[in-house]
Order: structure tokens, then sequence, then C-alpha cells
């Protein structure tokens, strides 16, 4: 959560005119202030490392990362090396608005990118409270991690 909550700052620190957006030169400084180890090249020269995650971030090209993206992106990268069970239940739980044993389908949408969220939807059960009914437009990612590391 703390992690999210410093994404977010830099974001907000980078996006002066308060579009919701970085342009690439933003976004680069933003990754930078992060502590990402981007080079400094001249401009019109190449930068195959800064390229490598356009293509991830920005794959439409459209020149800018919304924060959508951004987030999705910083989330991804956080999560390449995750080792346990309770750091993605932990990541989870930063997505809920109340530290809930469930997301919901808009708390996953304001995180990740559409093509995600389709993906952990159709894989997640739905949450069933204690008294075994289901919460409505609630998702376990609790049952969902166990299931992650059954194997």
């Amino acid at each position: 959560e703390e992690q999210l909550q410093e994404f977010h700052q830099a974001f907000k620190h980078f996006d002066k005119d308060g579009s919701g957006k970085l342009d690439h030169l933003e976004f680069k400084s933003c990754l930078r202030s992060l502590g990402y180890d981007l080079p400094v090249v001249e401009e019109g020269e190449a930068d195959p490392e800064f390229e490598a995650i356009l293509m991830q971030v920005d794959p439409n090209r459209d020149g800018c990362v919304s924060r959508q993206e951004y987030m999705a992106f910083m989330i991804s990268r956080e999560t390449e090396n995750v080792e346990s069970k309770e750091e993605i239940v932990q990541a989870f739980r930063a997505l809920t608005s109340e530290d809930k044993p469930y997301v919901t389908e808009g708390e996953l949408y304001q995180a990740l990118p559409g093509e995600q969220v389709e993906y952990l939807t159709q894989r997640m059960p739905p949450y069933v409270d204690g008294t075994g009914k289901r919460v409505p437009g609630s998702y376990d990612y609790v049952a969902f991690t166990k299931s992650m590391f059954a194997n």
C-alpha cells in the first residue's frame, strides 16, 4: 500500500497540468525519481531501454502514459518478483477500498488494464461471505491466490 502511494504521488508530481497523463519525457523523469536507472541520451539518440518500457506501457504510441497505464506498469514491475502468496494477497488488499477480503470489478479496473481485469474476473471465484451469501460484483482474491500457489 505504501508503494502504491509512492507511485501515485510521483505520478501526481510529474503531471504538471493535471491532465491525468504524462508525456514520455515526464514519464521518464517520473521513473528516474522512483529509482529507475535510465541512461541520459542526447535528443534524437536511440534509447533502447526506455523504448522497451514504452512498448509495455504505451503500446498504442499515443505519446502519453495515462494514470491507469502507469499504475498497471508499476504494479506489474513490482509483482514480477513476488515470492509468496502473502505478497499477492497484500497487493490485492491494497486495491480494495476498505481492507475487504474481496475485490470488486470496479476496483480492479481502477488499477489494471482491461485485459488483466478480464483475465482475473474469468478466473477469480465470486466472494461468498461467512453466512454463505454471495456479495454481488465481488471476487475472492484470497481463494484465487491460494489456487495459484496450490501446485
